[in-house]
């Protein structure tokens, strides 16, 4: 089994490399000639469910970034006056508002490139089950959601005002996210384009004087139709449109030349605001964690859903990339970047 990844900007392509398979695939192979055909003769939806065809594919991808970003660009606290306002700006009447300082002194807010600042990303190896490691965000607000929400190796989901408004069942945070002041902190992409604001998403940079710059986002594709989860997680849609979510896709010839295609599709504002949170330096798609999904308390069929999602996730394969996928050198000149990989079986 082998695989490649295609990344492209608007009709560039940008990078075309092979994939690394994951220890996660091996282990979704043995579930795979493990699992006993007997349970699909219990009359039992939650227990013959366990044979869903679903619970054995690729059901997601995702995104990630170095550990050190996670303490800085958009994750990192900025007291800028009249910035943070918990009215406006987190109970979501203004729209989120994400700030970061130019990362280099001989650049200042006027300037249109605004690199990324990841650190360095962990060397890519099939043992781990996450894209990075040490990814908690430790520079909020409250103590208490940086306690409750630690970090899970990529790119989260919190800004959405259906997120930010939300609370999170099983955890001490029953008062919704937005009162702490931490779903710009928490990140990452921005609210779709037809979300009740008074004004859009932004991205404010601020160099060292206080001079600012402001980029508003017209809407990310994930946030407008609900196709990624709170962890970051784009799940499997249906259909041929990759700005949905993930979509799959193989030819008349799958018997025979075994490949099959996955693709998505973030829109420029997504890619603006993942650049802003640190940049694009991992992807990697995922397949059903059967067993943590039950020790979850989940019954299959296990359904999508953007809050307390019941699918728990094993990382099937990765890519690991030394450059930002994210990187451009005008901040005001983004295109949508559509990713394919394509996974050969045979």
């Amino acid at each position: 089994m082998r695989g490649e990844v295609e990344v492209w900007s608007g009709d560039n392509l940008i990078l075309k490399e092979a994939n690394m398979l994951t220890d996660g695939a091996g282990e979704l192979l043995a579930d795979i000639m493990t699992v006993s055909p007997s349970l699909s003769g219990i009359d039992d939806l939650a227990t013959y469910s366990l044979l869903d065809l679903s619970n054995y594919t690729i059901q997601a991808i995702s995104f990630g970034t170095g550990s050190d970003a996670f303490r800085t660009n958009g994750h990192k606290f900025v007291d800028v006056v009249g910035v943070y306002d918990a009215v406006d700006v987190f109970a979501g009447t203004k729209g989120n508002q994400t700030v970061l300082r130019s990362n280099r002194d001989d650049e200042d807010a006027s300037n249109v490139s605004q690199p990324a600042d990841p650190g360095f990303p962990i060397a890519p190896t099939p043992e781990l089950d996450v894209l990075e490691i040490n990814t908690s965000v430790d520079a909020l607000i409250s103590k208490d959601v940086s306690a409750t929400i630690p970090g899970n190796g990529q790119l989260t989901n919190f800004i959405p005002s259906a997120i930010m408004s939300a609370t999170f069942e099983g955890t001490e945070l029953s008062t919704p996210i937005r009162y702490f002041g931490a779903a710009s902190v928490l990140g990452c992409f921005p609210d779709g384009a037809s979300a009740d604001h008074v004004t859009r998403n932004q991205v404010k940079y601020y160099d060292d004087a206080g001079t600012q710059r402001t980029i508003t986002s017209v809407g990310g594709y994930f946030n407008e139709v609900s196709s990624m989860d709170v962890s970051g997680f784009v799940t499997k849609v249906a259909g041929t449109d990759s700005t949905q979510g993930l979509i799959e896709s193989y030819d008349v010839n799958l018997p025979t030349n075994g490949t099959i295609e996955y693709e998505v599709t973030l829109s420029k504002d997504d890619a603006l605001f993942a650049h802003a949170y640190g940049g694009i330096f991992h992807l990697g798609l995922w397949t059903i964690d059967m067993k943590e999904s039950l020790l979850n308390g989940n019954t299959p069929p296990f359904a999508f859903s953007i809050l307390n999602n019941p699918r728990k996730y094993r990382l099937f394969c990765r890519k690991g990339v030394s450059k930002d996928l994210t990187y451009i050198d005008d901040i005001t000149q983004y295109e949508d970047l559509t990713i394919k990989w394509r996974l050969h079986f045979l």
